[in-house]
């Protein structure tokens, strides 16, 4: 099998091997650092994962200035290290990079409001008022243009507005899946992994809002149902979410 074919099969340690000599024949190969970045990643591997992830980044910025380039990546690999102030710096100058307009790729439909969501996420989680608040107002910003051009935006919009008080988590769901019941979302996941990645965010965030409402309980079946749907769901809530299943919150 091909390095990459380990990679979307799951089989990451199989994957780092693979990378691994294909970098060893070719050590400029920007696609083996980037594929060997993300196996490290799925085989939890963070700290061997970073200095991959850096490289690639600073490439990407180099080729497109106006892509995020790997932040996101690095934001989840600090935070699953324990630097929780590193990874949400990284991600509020995420969330400051659509707001000042140096960026304006995101890995959504939504106007880059995976930022502020994992924002939102990790100050819930570690009680950080500011950047909760921070990460709100951003949210806010976005929802404004969500009501402007209604058409123009789509999921995760809809968890955006849950969170804000404005849907609610069936709503969320519908738009992420088309049903509204949780065991139909899961049966409509099972065949399309477009609607298990969407059926992953809505758990997930779902879960960080059941926190910022202190039911931690709630937020850990949550946790549990998003590493549960395994890697194919979001990569950036998967690896959150294994790491809390682990214990290691």
């Amino acid at each position: 099998m091909r390095a990459l074919d380990y990679l979307m099969t799951g089989r990451f340690a199989e994957a780092v091997t693979a990378y691994q000599m294909k970098l060893t024949a070719c050590s400029d190969d920007e696609a083996s650092a980037s594929g060997l970045a993300h196996a490290y990643m799925g085989e939890g591997r963070y700290a061997d994962a970073i200095p991959w992830e850096w490289r690639v980044h600073e490439n990407a910025k180099k080729e497109n200035p106006d892509s995020p380039g790997e932040l996101l990546y690095l934001t989840c690999a600090y935070w699953c290290l324990g630097e929780r102030s590193r990874a949400i710096e990284l991600a509020r100058e995420l969330c400051n990079s659509i707001v000042n307009g140096t960026v304006s790729m995101s890995p959504d439909q939504a106007g880059g409001a995976t930022f502020g969501l994992i924002l939102h996420y990790m100050a819930v989680t570690v009680r950080d008022g500011e950047n909760h608040d921070f990460a709100l107002e951003y949210l806010r910003r976005l929802n404004a243009k969500y009501r402007k051009r209604p058409t123009l935006f789509r999921y995760p919009v809809e968890t955006v507005k849950q969170l804000l008080g404005e849907a609610s988590f069936e709503d969320a769901l519908e738009a992420a899946t088309k049903e509204r019941s949780l065991a139909s979302a899961y049966t409509s996941a099972e065949s399309n992994r477009s609607i298990k990645l969407a059926l992953g965010i809505a758990l997930f965030h779902d879960g960080a809002l059941r926190r910022a409402q202190n039911d931690e309980l709630a937020c850990a079946d949550r946790m549990k149902q998003v590493n549960d749907l395994g890697y194919q769901t979001d990569a950036f809530r998967w690896y959150l979410a294994r790491h809390e299943v682990a214990g290691l919150k």
